[in-house]
């Protein structure tokens, strides 16, 4: 009895020993990862709102447990290197930095971890950040601000300023220029926090903001830590790049102003790209079949790609946010697959017209606020394929 107790303890919190950190070190030796960043500080939230309940199924967490614990878990991936390591907490109107800066000692950085109680109060993130700008100013060589946070306000308030914090960061990168990297590190979904973590990366040279869900395995947190010390961050603006200008063939369709433009990926300059927009073909929940209704949507698709027999096509994949990555790449590349079959099969398209890909969760129609909810409007919107279309 004692056993099963246990087992279901570690169960309901992720952060449980269970979690198996990649080994770095390899790559540190092998030269595979260099080392480029000399100092970090975690600026961890302990406001008020980081008290709220996470809200998964078989979960029984606030967000502060899951920023302690996503925390200690990028602690014990960082391989054994010199790192000088700050930790600071932010609540009400102070900050307080409990560890550092000094020397990574793991075992003590995770009792400073551990000593962060209840949270309560406003979240002062615009302190923190210019106090993290203060404590890094005499450290020598390139340096990391790492944020986990819920980025919301205390319910019922409206206690981050925006101005204030933008203002702030954009003050800190100024200083620190390029030897500065900042990553912003979301506990729970909140679409206004998840708009305000990618403002601050904005205004650094490099960095970015990801959800604490992502980071739960072992490889995803690898990934994020060698990051981190490579310092090889693409700027935020990269990423968020605009595509060229495309010529757009609208399908004849009675929801055409529903319609969704893919962009096209991996061309040529020289190459002429047209996208065709038609209406999503959804899927259900967990599903690669098709439903009648994107049959007959499908069979619309058809006869404009009969109509455009220069054109090949490669067919897109994506889900909703629920699952794991892996998982919810594979279900994209099945939904692809159902779809190409059913061009071949019941609309006679050539088959080395199709060409089809999976991008799993990435690239949401819809944000999701709530990713457990399956049925919910965003989740339906991203349960989708959609046509990218080359034309040489």
């Amino acid at each position: 009895m004692k056993t099963i107790i246990l087992l279901t303890f570690c169960m309901l919190f992720t952060g449980c020993a269970s979690f198996g950190p990649l080994d770095l070190n390899r790559q540190i030796k092998s030269g595979q990862l260099v080392q480029k960043t000399d100092n970090f500080i975690v600026l961890l939230d302990n406001s008020g709102s980081m008290g709220e309940m996470l809200g998964k199924p078989m979960f029984n967490e606030t967000r502060l447990i899951q920023a302690k614990i996503v925390t200690e878990n990028m602690i014990a991936t960082i391989p054994e290197i010199k790192l000088n390591a700050g930790l600071m907490t932010f609540e009400g109107e102070k900050t307080a930095l409990i560890y550092g800066m000094k020397s990574l000692v793991k075992k003590d950085y995770n009792k400073a971890i551990n000593s962060i109680e209840k949270p309560h109060f406003r979240s002062p993130i615009e302190k923190a950040i210019t106090a993290a700008g203060n404590d890094l100013r005499w450290a020598e060589g390139n340096s990391a601000i790492i944020i986990v946070s819920d980025f919301s306000d205390v319910p019922g308030t409206d206690d981050i300023r925006l101005p204030v914090v933008i203002a702030a960061i954009a003050k800190v990168s100024e200083e620190f220029g390029d030897k500065l990297t900042v990553y912003a590190i979301q506990v729970g979904y909140t679409l206004n926090g998840k708009e305000l973590s990618e403002q601050i990366v904005q205004h650094v040279k490099g960095g970015y903001t990801v959800n604490a869900d992502k980071l739960v395995t072992p490889a995803a947190m690898a990934d994020f830590v060698e990051k981190v010390i490579s310092g090889n961050a693409i700027p935020y603006q990269q990423m968020v790049a605009k595509p060229r200008e495309k010529v757009v063939i609208v399908a004849t369709e009675p929801m055409v102003e529903k319609k969704v433009v893919a962009a096209v990926s991996e061309t040529k300059a020289e190459e002429k790209v047209v996208i065709l927009a038609f209406e999503d073909v959804q899927f259900d929940p967990d599903k690669s079949t098709l439903t009648p209704e994107a049959q007959t949507i499908l069979k619309r698709n058809i006869q404009v790609l009969k109509d455009n027999p220069e054109v090949k096509v490669r067919i897109a994949g994506y889900t909703s946010a629920s699952g794991t990555d892996a998982y919810n790449l594979r279900l994209s590349e099945r939904r692809a697959n159902a779809v190409q079959k059913y061009l071949i099969n019941e609309g006679l398209i050539s088959p080395d017209r199709l060409s089809t890909i999976g991008y799993g969760e990435t690239d949401p129609a819809m944000y999701e606020a709530a990713p457990n909810k399956l049925y919910s409007e965003a989740a339906k919107a991203n349960m989708r394929v959609i046509f990218q279309i080359i034309v040489q």
